[in-house]
């Protein structure tokens, strides 16, 4: 490891160049060097401090960089755009997350693994979304012809709506988990997703992957025929106060209902084998839970519940 007052970096040694670990600057616009010590520069790590990332409006990569690491501009609220140069081969999990200025990344249009459309990232092929910024706001339709979506994408987004097209196939994790979303729909002619009233689902209707956070209503009644609600599914739904939940369900995931402050009592069905660990973290207001003495609980299950469990049977 080395630090360079003159760059204001601190640098470390691999086989084909040098990869930035630290800064130490105060300027608002960081520009990256392209070379140090007569050999390239070629990786971004996480270098910034989170002093540092408030601060930060603008950043420059050379052409040197191949890879940005894991959460290397995650969490710098001022950066508002940002462009990836032509040799960029790799970027980490969570470079843009928390980000929530940015409203543009744009991709030098020589590069080979990556490309952007409207300030949105994608691969080079235009089959898997990468990277949402977070600043963007309104609705947005993901572009037919888009495969996978990977994880996270949406999580910190201030989108209102989302529209998938009939090509999607895959959603990578907990895509969706934005503050103002009210709505997802999907194309009637998708084979894996459907949507009901602006509620994500498999195609056959057997799975609840996603209920909007924003959505304006108090109560809502899960459909027949679900028999997994997913992991996180309903998590951060502040304004639901009452879940109707069907006798088709056989598990609930991790978090599912985490974060509805709004519950105060649910009653989870006879025909409930399984309930994942958290599932009721963060409801305050959450008094009563009633169910089967058959219902296997997870670990965690009902950490932080001070209310009352009534037994069915």
């Amino acid at each position: 490891m080395e630090k360079d007052d003159l760059f204001d970096f601190e640098f470390d040694k691999d086989e084909n160049g040098w990869s930035v670990t630290g800064y130490y600057g105060r300027s608002e616009e960081v520009v990256f060097p392209a070379s140090y010590k007569n050999k390239p520069v070629k990786n971004i790590a996480n270098l910034f401090s989170p002093n540092q990332k408030k601060k930060i409006k603008n950043v420059i990569i050379p052409e040197s960089i191949t890879s940005i690491g894991e959460g290397a501009f995650q969490g710098c609220t001022g950066l508002t755009s940002i462009k990836l140069p032509e040799s960029l081969a790799f970027i980490g999990m969570e470079v843009f997350c928390g980000c929530t200025g940015l409203t543009e990344i744009s991709v030098d249009e020589n590069n080979p693994v990556f490309r952007s459309l409207d300030g949105v990232l994608f691969d080079k092929t235009m089959i898997t979304l990468i990277w949402f910024p977070d600043g963007k706001k309104g609705k947005y339709s993901v572009p037919d012809g888009i495969v996978a979506i990977e994880s996270d994408v949406f999580c910190n987004c201030k989108l209102t709506g989302i529209s998938l097209p009939e090509s999607l196939q895959i959603i990578d994790g907990f895509g969706f988990h934005s503050d103002q979303l009210t709505d997802i729909t999907v194309s009637e002619l998708n084979p894996v997703f459907s949507s009901i009233d602006g509620v994500l689902f498999d195609k056959k209707k057997h799975k609840l992957i996603e209920y909007p956070r924003n959505k304006d209503k108090t109560d809502y009644a899960v459909p027949d025929g679900i028999n997994f609600i997913e992991h996180l599914a309903f998590s951060g739904c502040k304004r639901l106060v009452n879940i109707v939940l069907p006798e088709s369900l056989e598990l609930i995931g991790e978090r599912a209902f985490a974060g509805c402050e709004g519950l105060k009592a649910i009653i989870l069905p006879m025909s409930l084998q399984y309930v994942g660990k958290q599932v009721f973290e963060d409801c305050p207001n959450l008094k009563t839970i009633s169910l089967s003495r058959k219902t296997r609980i997870g670990f965690w299950a009902f950490e932080g519940f001070t209310g009352k469990l009534v037994y069915l049977d």
